[in-house]
């Protein structure tokens, strides 16, 4: 038999905030081991690419199938079955003996996470009422942001005094913890009362402006960043000199500065909807993109991090409103599908990011780039991610404001 709900929604809530914990550290725990990944695997920057590459991919292709799982079956199962995924996933990425098997770990893991990422933002959504919706997506950010703090700093930990394996196997008992708690505390979150099967990609959401011009711009936002999180480690590790430990410290720059501006974005969001602090936060972004971009070699750490937390106070104020006025633009029924397609537009930016900044820099820099064309090729793709940027907030700015109504949790 099914609980009944929770009294507050921040009980449940907290089992999503535990698997959003989990693939974010995971994330940027990955990131700080790249350099390290590289050398022990003998790989090129290129063939370290794929191990966040096919992951992003993975997780983009099934994110929709997995909305519409949560939508037919069930929003509890399909979370907390993705979990358990993505847990035995983060096992076999520490046992991998090499870069292929790696690869085809990181898979699995994408497979466990694309459920969570779509379910996350419906069962949230459901969850609360329109005026505590923003702060709760907010709260949601605000979770990506610890989770994007503690990696690189554990991350370094664990590869400067144990392996790269280590942040990788970390995972499980969080996973498994994390999953018996998801089970006891969500709601079943069914589908409605004689709910129809609609079509795996519902098109008929694109008519909503708000949602079309929404998801849009969660595109551009994350494409603009990723230029920025795949060369920064290498940036760090080979041009400035850093080893694990400080590189970790540096990358945490980023995750800090998103969680201070998300929880302020979060209140914009409900109090003023008719506000436009995305598109603020965008060019704030393109701001610090362009700045690192044209940042002079042998600059100190301190410049690089002004340029680094410009982008977490701008991708802190366009999230969490973008996020509340796309998932409120859609029906109680539609929850999942909306939460897989701005997954989908989210780890396809990342994907469009990370594949474009490396083209670019391949480019601009050659297979064995010197310095000079490492710079070259380094500001290639950051200035691209600027341009980018203006193009989010444009759109963030075009996008309609105001209340959507609430969707009461079943």
């Amino acid at each position: 038999m099914d609980r009944p709900l929770p009294r507050s929604p921040w009980v449940p809530f907290s089992a999503v905030a535990v698997g959003t914990f989990m693939a974010t550290v995971d994330g940027s725990i990955v990131n700080v081991a790249l350099p390290t990944m590289r050398t022990e695997l003998g790989t090129t920057i290129g063939g370290a690419e794929w191990i966040v590459t096919a992951y992003l991919l993975t997780v983009t292709f099934c994110l929709l199938l997995a909305g519409r799982l949560g939508d037919e079956a069930g929003h509890r199962r399909v979370f907390t079955g993705g979990l358990l995924v993505f847990t035995l996933g983060s096992g076999l990425c520490g046992a991998a003996p090499g870069l292929p098997s790696l690869v085809g770990a990181r898979v699995v893991q994408a497979l466990g996470a694309s459920a969570m990422m779509a379910m996350g933002p419906a069962v949230v959504t459901a969850l609360f009422p329109v005026t505590l919706r923003g702060r709760a997506l907010g709260a949601v950010t605000s979770v990506v942001a610890v989770g994007l703090t503690a990696g690189p700093p554990l991350g370094g930990f664990l590869v400067e005094h144990l392996s790269w394996r280590w942040v990788f196997l970390v995972n499980l008992p969080i996973g498994v913890a994390g999953a018996i708690w998801a089970a006891r505390v969500l709601p079943p979150l069914l589908p409605e009362p004689g709910h129809r099967r609609s079509p795996l990609v519902d098109l008929s959401l694109f008519s909503r402006r708000t949602f079309r011009l929404g998801i849009l711009a969660g595109f551009l936002s994350y494409a603009s960043l990723f230029t920025a999180t795949l060369l920064n480690p290498f940036f760090l590790a080979e041009r400035m000199g850093l080893g694990p430990r400080e590189l970790g410290a540096m990358m945490m720059i980023v995750p800090l500065a998103l969680s201070v501006a998300s929880p302020v974005a979060g209140w914009l969001a409900d109090r003023f909807p008719r506000s436009a602090p995305g598109a603020a936060g965008m060019l704030l972004v393109a701001g610090g993109l362009g700045g690192l971009a044209l940042l002079p070699p042998g600059s100190s750490l301190l410049s690089f991090g002004v340029r680094q937390a410009a982008l977490g106070l701008g991708m802190g104020l366009f999230q969490p409103p973008n996020n509340s006025a796309v998932m409120g633009a859609l029906p109680r029924e539609r929850l999942g599908a909306g939460g897989g397609l701005l997954a989908i537009a989210r780890n396809g930016g990342m994907v469009l990011g990370i594949a474009a900044a490396g083209a670019l820099f391949r480019w601009r820099a050659g297979p064995a780039p010197d310095a000079a064309a490492f710079h070259a090729g380094y500001r290639g793709a950051l200035l691209f991610g600027a341009a980018l940027a203006l193009a989010a907030g444009l759109l963030s700015a075009l996008a309609p404001g105001g209340p959507a109504p609430a969707h009461p949790a079943r």
